[in-house]
């Protein structure tokens, strides 16, 4: 694993992932990517059928990989933190809805494609702070020995919002057969909106990135535990995944570490 620490940054991000089948399914639809030289990491949970979900989640973490890699003005470093989360807001912004685009105008073209879509969320360091982008229910939390666990992303999803409403209590949320209809998604419709914020990386903090895989079979209490126990981010993952297999592994299950050192 490499490390690139940008100059005057004040901490640089390594990351470790892990995709899984699960225990029910036979094809894996979600994809993820990390780069710890790029200082990113992107993750997407297709959906839309057989092998067209996989194609969908593909696409978004092949072409916002693309946009990272190659797009991101080198001007960037020479700026304040201030206007560095500002042009990097927009730029992921951008990219998500250009990479959204390409998606969409597949499944025009193709009937096959035409409900597929994927979930998407993306973690990028630029020195010493976070961008954090998602469309879905894909979901970021962040792990901290002063703060515990704390979920940095809101699920676009109709459970949710039916549980923002007051219409159902959060116990019938983990119950409920509707709880993975997402709301948003990048793909299905010609235009996307995706939650961004800026936020500072301390050293020592660590941020999961998963899919449902994991949410829906580990509640966070015991992802809590799991974060807590001060294992080396690659047996992390690894017990992350497991836990989501042995209550069930009713879906595939990816899992992404960066931890800020």
């Amino acid at each position: 694993m490499t490390l690139a620490r940008k100059r005057g940054s004040d901490a640089v991000l390594r990351f470790c992932g892990l995709t899984d089948v699960g225990r029910k399914r036979s094809d894996n639809e979600d994809r993820f990517h990390v780069s710890d030289e790029k200082q990113y990491t992107i993750l997407a949970d297709g959906m839309g059928g057989r092998l067209y979900g996989e194609v969908a989640s593909e696409m978004a973490v092949e072409g916002l990989s693309r946009h990272i890699e190659s797009d991101m003005p080198r001007s960037i470093e020479r700026l304040d933190r201030g206007e560095q989360g500002v042009m990097g807001t927009n730029l992921v912004d951008d990219w998500i809805r250009a990479v959204n685009r390409q998606i969409h105008a597949k499944g025009q073209e193709d009937e096959r494609y035409r409900e597929m879509g994927t979930t998407l969320i993306c973690l990028l360091g630029l020195d010493g702070q976070v961008i954090l982008a998602h469309v879905g229910d894909s979901r970021c939390y962040r792990w901290s020995q002063r703060g515990g666990l704390s979920q940095l992303t809101e699920d676009h999803s109709f459970v949710n919002t039916q549980l923002k409403q007051g219409v159902i209590t959060e116990e019938q949320a983990r119950e409920s057969t509707q709880r993975n209809i997402i709301t948003r998604a990048v793909g299905t419709a010609s235009k996307v909106k995706a939650d961004i914020k800026v936020f500072p990386a301390s050293a020592g903090d660590r941020f999961l990135l998963c899919s449902d895989g994991l949410t829906d079979m580990v509640d966070d209490d015991e992802i809590a535990e799991i974060m807590g126990r001060g294992d080396d981010i690659q047996t992390a993952v690894q017990v992350l995944v497991d836990a989501a297999n042995v209550a069930g592994g009713r879906d595939n299950t990816t899992v992404v570490l960066a931890e800020s050192v």
